[in-house]
């Protein structure tokens, strides 16, 4: 009988263990990889600033190897602005509209010659911003494609 009651002592302290320790404000993680995963889901999250505001300075680097830079400004979820296509050396002016619904950005840009139209949608959900884009041009088939998208703040 007291063995049973020995193991039965011991199987309770070893599970009051484990919460014991977690429980523990003191108690430290050792394993780097539980630390570091630790850390990063206490970081807060940037979700473009103020919920659903994304006016600032865009850069969109496209799979292509092209860049997108852009100046939005937004007016409740229209947004608009201008920027340009830089592709080597050479930089095309375009305009640009779209919308802003939840955690996606839709853009159409349109180069001034009018010559095509860069559709866009990126998630701004969470760093790093990614999204997708198509290239439309008179009598070729759309080019779609992946983007990385960064934002800058306008300074208040």
């Amino acid at each position: 009988m007291k063995p049973m009651l020995l193991g039965l002592f011991v199987l309770f302290c070893l599970a009051l263990i484990p919460v014991t320790c977690q429980d523990n404000p003191h108690y430290t993680i050792t394993d780097p990889a539980i630390r570091e995963m630790m850390i990063s889901m206490d970081m807060p999250r940037y979700t473009g600033g103020i919920p659903g505001n994304v006016a600032g300075n865009w850069q969109l680097a496209l799979i292509n190897g092209e860049n997108i830079e852009l100046i939005l400004q937004q007016s409740g979820s229209v947004v608009f602005g201008k920027g340009s296509i830089v592709s080597g050396s050479v930089s095309v002016p375009v305009t640009v509209s779209g919308s802003v619904s939840g955690n996606n950005l839709r853009l159409d840009v349109v180069p001034a010659d009018g010559a095509g139209l860069y559709a866009i949608s990126v998630n701004i959900s969470r760093l790093p911003f990614v999204g997708t884009y198509a290239i439309f041009r008179v009598n070729t088939a759309p080019k779609p494609g992946t983007l990385q998208a960064s934002l800058n703040l306008p300074s208040a």
